[in-house]
């Protein structure tokens, strides 16, 4: 698998990770898509870059499971990160 054949194969996974993220309700409405389209992708690329650094020898199969979660994890931590904004800024003063 050549450089941009993983590229393209991590950004389609991180693509379809952020989809599946839109059930998460957090920053609905366009500002979420935005958000999420965004994030998803660039998770898969940096699993897919850390999985190609730990083992350049791995399969295919490997870089892309790589690639899907660090999708996960961007996605989580920015939910994690927008609840924690969200409720501080619905607390009393």
């Amino acid at each position: 698998m050549n450089g941009v054949d993983s590229l393209l194969g991590w950004v389609a996974i991180g693509a379809a990770a952020s989809l599946a993220g839109m059930i998460w309700p957090f920053l609905r409405g366009g500002a979420g898509v935005v958000v999420k389209m965004l994030l998803g992708p660039l998770g898969a690329i940096a699993g897919g870059v850390i999985s190609h650094a730990i083992a350049p020898d791995e399969s295919r199969a490997e870089q892309l499971i790589f690639a899907a979660a660090g999708a996960l994890v961007v996605l989580a931590l920015s939910q994690l990160a927008w609840g924690r904004y969200a409720r501080s800024k619905s607390l009393p003063a």
